[in-house]
Parts: structure tokens; C-alpha cells; sequence
């Protein structure tokens, strides 16, 4: 049995909003909110992204040689987020162009398959960073000098081939990028459906599952016995779990609900989709700012001292960056 494809298609700005057919004034209006609410966050993201994420790569840099095990994640992880900007600067322009899209099919793909290919990236890095810090002191690491570097390498080749169906289903209909499984603009395909779910669950695997659980089991096996007496270790593990922790706030929502959407028999409530899926989409894009400001408020310094590696202490003067710095510079 066929149906419209607004029936079930996933967009990222219009949901269910044939529940205000024949009231044109409630359409309107909801359009508007969204419209603002866009408009504002990703102006707000744009600023932000483009301010912290090019400073943060530029002092990961300048520390490389003093905290290279830290500062290769931090480049790598605001390197990702620099470029998911791009998407975004199409999703502004989307929404002031009253999400009617003007950009030609390509970049409608290209938009979607960089949002998703920098979600998965970023939740691969963390993952493995994860795994490089349990591994840290065993043989395989210390023979690879460059270990961290084909870790984060291999990250953003996850996030390349696993955001590839955007590539695929992403096209424009009636001026709106949107996803289209079926290949068919004019019905719904059992097919169709059966890619879309498949999807959304590639997603909620790869996105929160797995890394949630890689992320887990590796705190659970890392030794907190050697930071109890360090200050700057303890400062340091806040921040990277904090880092965390923020990805799955950030993206969380949008990934569950998008695919609660996709593959539940019934409608949960129309204001979860309506309302809940762009707010949701919105915390999403925050994720672009939320790690640098992480390393600001918490560290509380943007000389990044923060980043002294992790080794055995027994006073907070020991573990003091600020007086090992000179010994590191000079060191090979």
C-alpha cells in the first residue's frame, strides 16, 4: 500500500506539520518559531565555531611537542568541528531562505553527508581516544610513534564511509532538501522503509551505542589509583570526560529521536516530533562550540596547562606544568 512521502520522511526543519492542514494561520506560525529559532542558534554556532575551534588548533599545535598524547586529540577533534561549520553555514541559509533550498542538489547532499560524517567522526575519536589512553604504556604503542595520529586517521575514514547514505537518499523536493530512501518521488516503498530504519540504527549504533560502551569499558579498566594525589591529572580527566560526556548530550536526543520517529508503530505525541526533533536538532549543532568552551571553563586558562601528561604524583607541586614545562621544551 503506497502512501505520501510526507507521510513518513525525515526532514530536518519541517516535521509533521500536516497536523495543522487547513489551518494556515498555525502553520505560519510554527514556521516562524522555527525559522527564529534557527536562525538565531546558527548564527550564534557560526560565531562561535569560527572564533574557538581555529584558536584551539592553533595552540593544540603550538603544544604538540610539550603534551603531544592530549593536543592530537584536541587538533583532531576541533579540526573535525571546523569543518561540520560548513554545513551549518547551508543550514543558515536554509532557514533564512524560508527552508527553500536554492543551492543546487549537490551541496544539499554534501550539507547532510558532512554533518553526519563529523558526528561519527567525533564519536570514533572519542572512542578511541578512550582506547589510547588505557593502552598508553603497552608495547604496541610505544613501538608506533605514530599510533594517535592513525587512530584519528582511521576515525575520520568511519566517518566518511558510514555518513554515506546522505550521498545517496539526500535530493530536493518541492525546494526542500530532504531524505528520500525510496529513490521515488512519488511513494513510499516497503524497501524505501526498510533503508530508512536501517539508517537511523546505523546511526544510533555507531553514534551512541558502541561508543558509549567503548568509553565505558575503558574508564572501567583505566587505573585511577596513580591521579589521586595530582591536581593537574585529576584537572585533566575532568575536562576529557566532560568532553564525553557533552557529545552525548549534544547529539543524544536528535539520534534517538529521529529514530523513535522512523521506526515506532504509533505516534508518541505530535509536540515530540513538532517541537522535541528541532530542538533537538538545534543541541546538535552546539556540539561545534561545546568542547572549546569546555577547555575554558573548566580549565580555566587558555594556556591549556591542563594538557601535562598523565604520570604517577605524589604532591600537587610535582605535578605542576608549569615547572616541567622548561625541562620538556628542552628534552628530545
Amino acid at each position: 500500500m503506497s502512501a505520501n512521502k510526507s507521510d513518513w520522511n525525515i526532514t530536518d526543519y519541517e516535521d509533521f506539520i500536516q497536523q495543522f492542514q487547513g489551518n494556515q494561520t498555525k502553520i505560519n506560525q510554527y514556521q516562524n518559531e522555527m525559522r527564529i529559532m534557527y536562525l538565531v542558534t546558527y548564527c550564534i554556532v557560526l560565531i562561535l565555531g569560527l572564533t574557538l575551534n581555529p584558536a584551539f588548533i592553533l595552540i593544540g599545535c603550538q603544544k604538540y611537542w610539550n603534551f603531544k598524547n592530549v593536543a592530537i586529540w584536541i587538533v583532531a577533534l576541533a579540526g573535525t568541528h571546523l569543518v561540520s561549520l560548513v554545513s551549518v553555514v547551508f543550514q543558515l541559509l536554509y532557514a533564512y531562505q524560508h527552508f527553500e533550498w536554492h543551492y543546487g542538489t549537490v551541496s544539499c547532499k554534501l550539507s547532510s553527508y558532512i554533518t553526519y560524517g563529523c558526528m561519527f567522526s567525533t564519536a570514533t575519536i572519542l572512542s578511541l581516544w578512550s582506547v589510547s589512553s588505557t593502552l598508553s604504556n603497552s608495547a604496541c604503542t610505544k613501538k608506533c610513534k605514530n599510533f594517535n595520529i592513525l587512530l584519528i586517521s582511521f576515525s575520520w575514514t568511519i566517518g566518511a564511509v558510514l555518513a554515506c547514505p546522505s550521498l545517496f537518499s539526500r535530493e530536493i523536493q518541492n525546494r526542500e532538501c530532504i531524505d528520500d530512501y525510496d529513490f521515488d518521488k512519488s511513494k513510499t516503498t516497503t524497501d524505501g522503509t526498510g533503508r530508512l530504519k536501517a539508517v537511523v540504527v546505523i546511526r544510533f549504533l555507531f553514534g551512541l551505542v558502541i561508543p558509549a560502551f567503548v568509553i565505558f569499558l575503558c574508564t572501567c579498566l583505566t587505573s585511577q589509583s596513580a591521579y589521586n594525589d595530582c591536581k593537574w591529572c585529576k584537572k585533566q580527566a575532568k575536562i576529557i570526560s566532560a568532553v564525553k560526556i557533552a557529545y552525548f548530550v549534544c547529539w543524544g536526543p536528535q539520534i534517538f529521536l529521529t529514530l523513535l520517529q522512523a521506526t515506532a508503530s504509533s505516534n508518541l505525541g505530535t509536540n515530540i516530533y513538532t517541537y522535541g526533533l528541532p530542538a533537538a536538532t538545534v543541541l546538535a549543532t552546539t556540539h561545534c562550540f561545546t568542547h572549546p568552551l569546555i577547555y575554558l571553563l573548566v580549565g580555566r586558562s587558555i594556556k591549556m596547562l591542563w594538557m601535562v601528561p598523565h604520570k604517577p604524583c605524589h604532591n600537587d607541586e610535582a605535578a605542576d606544568p608549569r615547572e616541567s614545562l622548561p625541562l620538556q621544551k628542552g628534552s628530545t
